[in-house]
């Protein structure tokens, strides 16, 4: 495969239809910004909690831990061989240890695209946001806890920190969600997995939708010239 993905994938897309059997959505926000070699991708129910008044992890209830931990996202590197496209997922928020990779089927204007999956059975439309076309950065920022991701493509940004987890750890705690015998701690731990993204404009980056409710609409100063805008 393509070591570069093509120019035509590019950029910021945003998913308006999933549909596979028994299932149609079209209410979950989905972003994915893609470089030339680099995605990420962010996925928040519609009915996810609110959190209002949270200010962190450990101001939420179980209830809202848990709404908290349906949402999604990853990033990593992409590959692209004829018209199959493969997401490598290196940093995934609820990884599942199967091949994310489907058949894209492009408009002739190279603004909207229909996946199908190869493994798995579904369907989903993809649409262009064109904010997200222009200069592209990729940069790993050094984190006391982990190392975060940056990517920029156009005037937009996504910042991906993983929770301090080893595997092991998350899958084992993944398992006790699924049976419900997971305690709050590990909740919070699964849960402190940041995937944001943002807007930036004059070196000055917004946030606008993160997994972590309360960080959205804050402020903040890119951490490297490579994404400042």
């Amino acid at each position: 495969m393509s070591d570069t993905v093509p120019p035509h994938y590019q950029g910021l897309w945003r998913r308006t239809l999933l549909t596979a059997p028994g299932l149609r959505d079209d209410t979950t926000l989905v972003l994915w910004l893609q470089t030339a070699q680099w995605h990420a991708d962010l996925r928040i129910p519609a009915d996810r909690p609110p959190c209002k008044g949270r200010t962190s992890l450990h101001d939420c209830s179980r209830d809202e831990l848990l709404g908290l931990l349906r949402q999604e996202g990853f990033a990593g590197i992409t590959q692209v061989q004829g018209d199959t496209c493969e997401w490598l997922r290196q940093l995934d928020y609820r990884p599942t240890g199967r091949r994310d990779f489907g058949s894209m089927a492009f408009s002739p204007a190279c603004d909207a695209i229909d996946e199908v999956g190869i493994e798995a059975d579904y369907a989903e439309r993809w649409e262009r946001e064109p904010q997200g076309s222009g200069t592209q950065a990729m940069v790993h920022v050094p984190d006391e806890r982990a190392p975060v991701l940056w990517l920029a493509s156009g005037s937009c940004f996504m910042r991906v920190r993983p929770r301090a987890m080893r595997a092991e750890e998350v899958r084992a705690a993944w398992t006790r969600v699924q049976n419900g015998s997971a305690h709050d701690e590990e909740l919070r731990q699964l849960a402190d997995f940041e995937i944001s993204f943002g807007d930036i404009a004059h070196g000055q980056g917004q946030i606008i939708h993160s997994t972590l409710p309360w960080l959205e609409g804050a402020r903040l100063k890119p951490s490297c010239p490579a994404v400042s805008g």
